[in-house]
């Protein structure tokens, strides 16, 4: 503004002398070539000319400046109307509403006159009122982000604002110029990923996983909550780095890791998962189940991996056990069909060999074929125990 000022001055300054040194110039030429004749009268009318054309000129850069100034009352009208953003204007002292655009009506629920009769304080609660008199009020940098605040619509519904402002004129009155951008999504958003990161926290608080981020483009790895708790390493005792993990899988279980890695990425695949020995900061092994989700960018190539590592040191331990009972069942099985059996064959043999025998009396005989008829029984149990172990399936 004051730089188109200076050049209208600036012109009609030049244009006024140029015509006012070469007018007299004129004039004394015409006297010279006339001097008979009385001219001084063209200094009158060479004046009122001069007065004539500059007001005309005047006129000109007056009204070319009003087109500029409405051209940019237009832009700045438009901007304040078209924007999407929330803009008012509030006294600096009274706190009330000078000016408010389409869209603040629109969002709080208010007329526009019902919002030139309010103040900034009647959009918020008691206690943000009192928050903003006390920011006003105080020192403060203008024209930058000044937070999320708590604003009211009409109804009572709460909701939040992101706020800029900077300090103006209006009319004659000190104001503050707002911009304010509706972010209640974002802070729901916020809210409810909080939310979620607490669930997880806590859920992982009562479990053996530990979730980890792993980029490959650099080799580092992020740890989540629990690591440090399920395998003793602080933060100054541990690398985050895909090297220094593979440093502590055991060795005999490394290259299996290392080979499984490599083909889930050579396929592309979506997911990874594998069980091997990872040492603890105490040098002790945990048995433990790493499975992750393999991202890939739009180059093919692994972007990130995701995964749970999970404790299964007694799930293992349980194995093993399991493993020692089937042992010994089949070593039972294997005593019944052949221990147990060979010598019930040899009973059952001679009790044929006596009970053939002329000279065995009565009562001997009867004897022998209760023998006989016991060992029989004990066969058949024998056996049965054997089908119920081979249904038992002790090779699974």
């Amino acid at each position: 503004m004051r730089k188109r000022t200076a050049l209208i001055i600036l012109i009609y300054l030049v244009l006024g002398a140029i015509w006012l040194v070469m007018g007299a110039k004129w004039i004394e030429r015409i006297d010279k070539l006339i001097p008979e004749k009385d001219l001084s009268w063209l200094y009158a009318y060479k004046n009122i000319f001069f007065l004539f054309i500059s007001a005309i000129l005047l006129f000109l850069l007056i009204e070319m400046y009003k087109a500029s100034i409405s051209k940019v009352e237009k832009n700045y009208q438009q901007l304040f109307e078209g924007t999407p953003a929330t803009i008012y204007v509030f006294d600096k002292i009274t706190y009330q509403f000078l000016k408010v655009n389409k869209i603040m009506t629109q969002k709080y629920g208010y007329s526009e006159k019902e919002l030139l009769e309010m103040t900034i304080t009647d959009i918020r609660s008691d206690q943000e009122a009192s928050k903003l008199n006390d920011y006003l009020r105080s020192d403060h940098l203008e024209g930058n982000e000044t937070g999320v605040w708590l604003h009211r619509k009409k109804n009572g519904e709460f909701f939040h604002q992101l706020i800029s402002h900077h300090s103006t004129v209006y009319k004659g009155k000190t104001a503050y110029m707002v911009i304010a951008i509706d972010v209640e999504n974002h802070v729901k958003a916020e809210e409810k990923i909080k939310e979620l990161l607490n669930t997880y926290e806590t859920v992982t608080s009562v479990t053996n996983d530990v979730i980890w981020e792993y980029n490959p483009y650099n080799d580092t790895i992020k740890w989540m909550n629990g690591f440090s708790e399920v395998f003793g390493y602080t933060e100054d005792l541990r690398i985050n780095s895909g090297e220094w993990v593979l440093n502590k899988i055991h060795p005999e279980d490394k290259n299996k890791v290392v080979s499984t890695v490599q083909q889930a990425f050579k396929e592309l695949s979506s997911s990874w998962r594998c069980e091997y020995r990872f040492q603890c900061a105490d040098g002790t092994y945990k048995e433990v189940s790493n499975q992750a989700f393999i991202l890939v960018d739009h180059l093919g190539k692994t972007e990130k991996m995701v995964g749970a590592l999970r404790d299964i040191t007694i799930r293992k331990d349980y194995e093993m056990r399991l493993l020692h009972r089937n042992k010994m069942l089949r070593e039972i099985a294997w005593n019944n069909s052949h221990e147990i059996r060979r010598p019930l064959s040899n009973i059952l043999g001679l009790t044929d060999l006596l009970n053939v025998d002329p000279k065995t009396s009565s009562a001997h005989a009867e004897l022998l074929r209760m023998l006989g008829q016991s060992a029989i029984e004990l066969d058949e149990i024998v056996i049965k125990i054997n089908d119920s172990l081979k249904d038992a399936n002790l090779e699974d």
